[in-house]
Parts: structure tokens; C-alpha cells; sequence
């Protein structure tokens, strides 16, 4: 199920969108969408580049004990390899947003897949007069190498850069314009590199990921014209998160059974600040 029509929420089996754990070629990726909720990874915007999915798996329940964190679902997405024969690549525009794809060999036993897109969509609403200015960047990046004929090394990289802030229409009322522009001003960014190597063994394969993911939000919020004026501020609030995972498996299988076992380590920082200015000092005409 979803939410709004206008958000990449997932819903399964009656869960939180947050307690759905997502995965990229055995990378956890915490968020896939622009201007997500904190928390959550849903959003109006996919950040995923679904030229480069190869299959995708969805498992709504018995989902495997590596798989952490995950209370209603793990959704794991599956990046085809580059173009081993020759460099390729397109060029896509639309209404909304511009997009670069290019990949081929870089070496003999190693390929890439390289996207970048840039919205315009702040553009368009404000030619059409509507108070919302989204703007987003998304970054994509997958190499794969053959060490050996059992041995595979892939490094990816997924990121977004994300600005949303409300204007005053040009047909607005006094009152109007003063709620649309006292409205705070929100900027995140976030992203999620890592490699995976991957060797056969007899009846199975050992897995071996290292990844990092940072995120941060910012909402900023000033008295109505005086925005950047630290002494107008009203709302200031920062949120930064880390996490930086190492995950070790053994993944066999005995004629109908698979088993497997690993280890995974975690070290994950949090800090944020908040500064809400409830009301301007009131003052009398002696300044006490």
C-alpha cells in the first residue's frame, strides 16, 4: 500500500514506512528518495536510477536474521554491470528535471555505470505561479571487477542534494504572502557509498560489505523579508547523522536447505541542534 499520491511511501503489512529496510547490491541504502522524512525513506522524488536495476526482491516476511533492522519488509535492489564491449551513455530532459547516464570498460576485467540528474522544477512552478520551489540533485555510480573467475569486487555511490522552500504567488494578499513567507526553508543532503566482495565456495558464496552513510537536515525559518538576518531568526534546526557498517557472511546450501552465519559491526553517530525563538523581546520606549 502507499500514502499520499504525491510520496514514495511503502506500506506493508500494515507497517511504518520506516520499518522497511532497503538494499543496493548488498549495501544498505537508508534513504531512495528526495525531501524524505526524517527517519523514513519515503519521499516524493526516487532518487534511483531504474535504468540501472536489474531485478528487484521483496520479502514481507521470514526475511533472513542478517537483514537488521527490519520490521515489515526488505526490499533489496539488484544494479546490472556496465557495458563491457564499449562506452555508451544518453542524454534525457523533460519538463521537470535534465539526466546524464554513461558507462563502459574501465579496464580490462573491471566495468562502470555513472548517472547524474538535476531537477528544474522550481523553474516550471514558479513560471506557473505555484508558492512551492523544489530543487534536487542525484548522483549514481557502480563499478564491478573481476578479481578472479569467483571473486567479484563492486563499489556503488547513491546521493541527493535537496533545497524546498514556499514563495508568495504574485496574486497574493497582504496576509497571504506574510503566512507563505514566513514559512521555514529546508535543506538536506545525503549519501551512501560501500563495496562488496563476493567469492564462490563450494555450495555457496562468502560475502564480505564495508559501507558509510551520512544525512543531514536543516530547517531555517525568519521573520517575514529578513531572511539570512540571524538577529530575525525564528527557527533554526540541524540534524547530521553517520553510520559506517561492516557486515561478514557465509551464505551455504545442503540440497533443499540453505544456512548461513556473519558478523556485523556498527558504529553510528548522531548529534543535532535546535535554536525556536517563541517571540521577540518586548521592550518599552526606554528600552528596559
Amino acid at each position: 500500500g502507499g500514502t499520499a499520491g504525491f510520496r514514495n511511501d511503502i506500506i506493508i503489512r500494515g507497517g511504518a514506512p520506516n520499518e522497511n529496510v532497503y538494499y543496493l547490491d548488498g549495501i544498505e541504502v537508508p534513504v531512495i528518495n528526495h525531501f524524505a522524512t526524517q527517519g523514513s525513506a519515503g519521499g516524493p522524488a526516487g532518487i534511483l536510477n531504474v535504468s540501472f536495476i536489474e531485478d528487484v526482491t521483496l520479502s514481507s516476511s521470514a526475511f533472513q536474521a542478517r537483514y537488521d533492522n527490519a520490521l515489515s519488509a526488505v526490499l533489496q535492489f539488484r544494479q546490472r554491470d556496465g557495458n563491457a564491449e564499449r562506452i555508451q551513455g544518453n542524454l534525457r530532459t523533460s519538463a521537470t528535471e535534465v539526466a546524464a547516464t554513461l558507462e563502459g570498460p574501465l579496464t580490462k576485467n573491471t566495468t562502470f555505470l555513472a548517472s547524474a540528474r538535476r531537477s528544474y522544477l522550481q523553474v516550471l512552478f514558479k513560471l506557473i505561479d505555484l508558492p512551492i520551489r523544489p530543487d534536487f540533485y542525484d548522483f549514481q555510480f557502480k563499478t564491478t571487477t573481476k578479481i578472479s573467475p569467483k571473486t567479484t569486487l563492486t563499489t556503488l555511490g547513491l546521493g541527493a542534494i535537496d533545497h524546498f522552500e514556499i514563495a508568495a504567488p504574485k496574486k497574493s494578499t497582504p496576509t497571504k504572502e506574510f503566512i507563505l513567507r514566513s514559512n521555514p526553508t529546508n535543506d538536506q543532503w545525503n549519501y551512501t557509498v560501500g563495496l562488496n566482495l563476493r567469492h564462490l565456495v563450494d555450495n555457496g558464496f562468502v560475502n564480505l560489505a564495508l559501507s558509510r552513510t551520512q544525512q543531514y537536515n536543516a530547517a531555517d525559518q525568519f521573520e517575514y523579508g529578513y531572511l539570512g538576518d540571524e538577529t530575525r531568526r525564528k527557527l533554526g534546526a540541524r540534524a547530521h547523522e553517520t553510520e559506517n557498517k561492516l557486515r561478514a557472511d557465509v551464505n551455504k546450501r545442503v540440497g533443499r536447505w540453505q544456512y548461513s552465519y556473519g558478523v556485523v559491526g556498527q558504529l553510528v553517530h548522531y548529534d543535532n541542534t535546535l535554536v525556536n525563538r517563541l517571540r521577540s523581546e518586548v521592550r518599552d520606549a526606554n528600552g528596559a
